[in-house]
């Protein structure tokens, strides 16, 4: 009899440590869009179409193509608006002749990435140019 319960006992108490462990385990938020001009992150430039976004790890972005291969990812900090986000959005700068993407702004968040360029050139265009600049943004969505 004391086996019994040991056995149920345990059982219970796999199954209510694995509901846990599942209830905590969430997805990375996609955020789809599509940019209408060609754009560059990091070393590489990017044709206009539909991509997505997805942050699989805490400081760390993936960008995706319309077929959800993975084409880039970078490294992000983290950015904090005064209000909520109405949309999702990608913000892009103008810079030396190439929109550069460096901020993701999720719907319904306070929270926004900004991304670190992995581009010398684009990371000293940043710092030595701000008046000359173009923002851009372009409206995503959540699946």
């Amino acid at each position: 009899m004391k086996q019994l319960t040991a056995r149920i006992l345990t059982s219970l108490l796999t199954v209510v440590l694995w509901g846990a462990g599942t209830a905590y385990a969430q997805t990375p938020a996609v955020i789809k869009v599509n940019i209408p001009f060609e754009f560059s992150l990091g070393n590489r430039t990017f044709p206009p179409g539909d991509y997505s976004l997805v942050q699989p790890l805490q400081h760390f972005l993936v960008l995706r193509d319309a077929r959800g291969q993975t084409v880039a990812s970078t490294f992000t900090t983290g950015l904090e608006s005064s209000a909520a986000q109405a949309t999702s959005k990608l913000r892009f700068y103008f810079v030396g002749g190439e929109n550069v993407l460096t901020e993701v702004w999720q719907q319904d968040d306070r929270a926004g990435l900004k991304l670190y360029p992995t581009n010398t050139n684009n990371r000293s265009r940043l710092a030595k140019h701000p008046s000359s600049e173009t923002r851009q943004t372009a409206e995503g969505s959540q699946p």
